[in-house]
């Protein structure tokens, strides 16, 4: 009877064993899929509560300021595991720094953007300086993301056609603030376009499709997405 026990209970491990290796080698995709949608829940999360200090920041509430950021905070205390690393969502190494209200940088900032407005290259040059002062100065600002994407604009213009380094500073205000509102990767991925380093230009734009909230800017990264699938990219 013991024996009999014995084999039934083998029968049954090796049983649970074969499925469990049997699902692990056909459900590979349901594995990625979840894992995927964990790390972008994460993203999402961490985006939200960014978005909702820098607003209570805005508005003057300093007490549900302090709760957001308390709960974000505990948040990252909490010990987050890659699981598979084949996903199509970056695993987030380093939580996004909290973005803020800061005065002396909308200072700078507002200038810069009416000084942009001329047409001289000195004056723009000027403005650079003032966008360049923000990112140096207050990277934490909420300010600083905006920044570096309007020195991506001025470095694409007419007076400097340095597309390679505006491509870097439209990234960098993507880099401060995934939940950026402006085009900021899809810009990026067009003056990879110029550059022709169309490799570059599929990363920007991919990244734009999966991290863009913007439905406008998913649609226009998607169709360049398409461009470049034809030329073979």
């Amino acid at each position: 009877m013991r024996s009999r026990n014995i084999i039934a209970a083998g029968a049954v491990s090796a049983a649970v064993l074969i499925s469990l290796v049997f699902a692990q080698t056909i459900d590979t995709g349901t594995e990625l899929a979840l894992v995927e949608r964990v790390v972008k829940a994460r993203q999402e999360l961490q985006s939200s509560l960014n978005e909702l200090i820098n607003y209570y920041h805005r508005v003057g509430d300093v007490t549900n300021a302090s709760r957001a950021e308390r709960e974000l905070n505990a948040f990252r205390s909490i010990e987050q595991y890659p699981y598979a690393r084949d996903t199509a969502g970056p695993v987030l190494e380093e939580p996004p720094r909290v973005l803020r209200h800061i005065p002396m940088a909308d200072d700078y900032y507002t200038d810069g953007m009416i000084i942009a407005e001329s047409r001289r290259k000195a004056r723009k040059d000027l403005a650079l300086r003032r966008f360049e002062k923000v990112l140096e100065e207050w990277p934490e600002s909420d300010k600083a993301p905006l920044a570096a994407f309007e020195m991506g604009e001025i470095y694409s213009g007419t007076y400097f056609r340095d597309y390679d380094l505006a491509a870097s500073y439209y990234k960098k205000a993507y880099d401060l603030n995934p939940a950026i509102t402006l085009p900021a990767l899809v810009r990026a991925g067009d003056m990879y376009m110029r550059l022709e380093r169309y490799d570059d230009a599929v990363t920007m734009y991919k990244l734009a499709v999966r991290g863009s909230r913007d439905v406008q800017h998913k649609a226009q990264a998607e169709r360049q997405l398409e461009r470049l699938g034809v030329l073979g990219y």
